[in-house]
């Protein structure tokens, strides 16, 4: 736990000098729910405090909760934009007859091989998925995807019609995508994995391209949906045999999360 409270304490003090007292006690109430969240995962999960609470305090804790109430410990986990493994080391964690695939082209990629080095369930592929090879994807801020700066050099892509025929790398029963404005590229890509009987549940972040451009409307998700036209997107998982709900609405940048789930799945 000592190791958690320098960057605490250091954000404790950045929140109250931005936004004042009131912001913080939100803040300081969140991460206190965190604390408690990340004890009740290892009583349910078997998931240690020590890498359940960064997946606890963060602004996805509702995509958390709702992955870990549905996963089964043999379960393929694709992590398609791992980052620095927030997602990918509770989740290996969880998976004791289980694997995580971990696709992470950009920073993050070092510091996850570091973290999960010594998980055998844990799979590091330093590529992202797109429709086809390539090095069409950017960075900001460490993030790889089609909103990075266009400037910097591309990163590597792979065909995902690839991982059909790469026996080294089992095929996906729940899929996480967090791909930074490339979210249509790799859902197609990924469509005939995904329309596999084996896979049944896929979790989405859809970051739009106005994301660092202006403001975008804190509407109701319905709402939401049509005014950014994600049609293309909902429609490629219905033709994977998916049912569509939005989970949760990220309230500083109003991503919003979706998660698709064959309704016949056992």
């Amino acid at each position: 736990m000592s190791t958690q409270t320098p960057s605490l304490v250091s954000r404790a003090f950045h929140v109250l000098r931005k936004r004042g007292p009131r912001s913080l006690a939100k803040h300081a109430w969140w991460y206190a729910v965190g604390a408690l969240t990340a004890l009740w995962w290892q009583l349910r999960y078997d998931i240690d405090v020590g890498t359940g609470l960064e997946a606890a305090v963060s602004d996805e804790r509702p995509v958390f909760a709702d992955l870990f109430a549905n996963l089964r410990r043999d379960d393929v986990f694709y992590d398609v934009g791992a980052h620095v493994g927030i997602f990918t080391r509770p989740v290996a964690a969880y998976l004791t007859e289980g694997t995580v695939v971990a696709f992470e082209p950009g920073d993050g990629a070092s510091q996850l091989r570091t973290s999960t080095g010594e998980r055998s369930n844990v799979i590091l592929s330093e590529t992202a998925i797109s429709q086809q090879a390539g090095d069409g994807y950017h960075s900001h801020q460490g993030r790889v995807g089609l909103l990075g700066n266009s400037d910097a050099a591309g990163f590597e892509t792979v065909d995902a019609r690839d991982i059909l025929d790469d026996e080294t790398i089992p095929l996906p029963t729940v899929v996480k995508i967090d791909v930074f404005g490339a979210e249509l590229d790799v859902v197609k890509a990924l469509e005939e994995l995904l329309a596999r009987e084996e896979c049944r549940l896929v979790y989405l972040e859809a970051h739009l391209p106005t994301t660092f451009q202006r403001k975008r409307p804190d509407d109701v998700f319905e709402d939401y949906l049509d005014a950014w036209s994600l049609t293309d997107l909902v429609r490629v998982f219905y033709g994977a045999g998916f049912e569509v709900e939005p989970i949760y609405l990220r309230r500083d940048t109003h991503d919003v999360f979706l998660k698709a789930y064959k309704a016949d799945a056992e």
